[in-house]
């Protein structure tokens, strides 16, 4: 009898070992790499071609054109004198006399060795008959005259509208200049006023002179200290700056800048 319970017990047992098995889990696959794969693939099939390195050098940039009736040169680093925008001094008297302009540290200086000298610096550059011209200067001494210009005759530098300050004399002065002739006394003075406003004598004033129409109007310092209306000299010509010294020489004057704009 125990024989016969055996044997079905051994049927099953291999039936079991021999039946069909079970299939094993397929991994899942990670859909963040698949998303980054596809991005990857992407952006590599647009990106650019690299463009390989030449030797071209870059372009050069484009100057900006100056506005008409404008000028600023800085009397700073990188100005030179004698300058190409620049003439050689020209003197207003007949009389040579012993005189240095150069570029100092941040000024164009005068020095003027002698009594009685009138020079002038003018720019090459041709400017509108109006315009308003401004600077700022240092003149320790008191005996001597510093100027701006404007209407300058281009062609001769003999005519010519001057904004001057009276240092010893407190004032401020018109001139209207034109030589005729070895004997004739160029200046025709058209202004003069007393000045209103504190002259600094250890540190910058500031000069305007303004040229519009007929009208002619000096201001020291952010103050109009005088005007006056003249007709000769209706057209445009150049600008520029001077000095004149009287008995106490020598003296030394230094313009910072010159600023040229059309007139408010």
């Amino acid at each position: 009898m125990k024989k016969n319970l055996i044997l079905p017990i051994l049927f099953v047992i291999i039936s079991a070992g021999c039946g069909p098995q079970p299939t094993p889990a397929q991994p899942t696959e990670d859909i963040n790499a698949i998303v980054g794969t596809m991005m990857a693939t992407t952006l590599t099939a647009i990106a650019p071609t690299p463009v390989p390195p030449t030797n071209t050098p870059p372009p050069e940039p484009t100057a900006v054109p100056t506005q008409p009736g404008t000028l600023m040169e800085e009397f700073g680093a990188g100005f030179t004198y004698p300058d190409p925008d620049w003439l050689a001094p020209v003197e207003a008297s007949l009389v040579k006399h012993k005189y240095e302009v150069a570029a100092v540290p941040d000024a164009l200086r005068y020095v003027l060795q002698e009594s009685e000298t009138y020079l002038y610096t003018f720019n090459k550059r041709e400017m509108p008959a109006d315009v308003a011209i401004e600077t700022t200067y240092l003149n320790l001494e008191r005996s001597s005259e510093p100027a701006l210009v404007c209407r300058v005759d281009p062609a001769t530098q003999t005519k010519w509208y001057e904004f001057r300050i009276v240092p010893y004399e407190n004032a401020g002065t018109i001139y209207y200049f034109e030589r005729q002739d070895v004997y004739h006394n160029p200046y025709t003075r058209l202004a003069y006023a007393k000045l209103t406003v504190e002259l600094f004598r250890d540190k910058e004033n500031r000069l305007l002179a303004t040229c519009k129409g007929n009208k002619l109007t000096l201001n020291l310092n952010g103050q109009d200290v005088v005007s006056a209306e003249d007709t000769r000299l209706p057209g445009g010509g150049l600008i520029g700056m001077g000095g004149v010294t009287h008995s106490k020489v020598p003296v030394t004057m230094d313009f910072q800048y010159i600023n040229v704009q059309p007139p408010q």
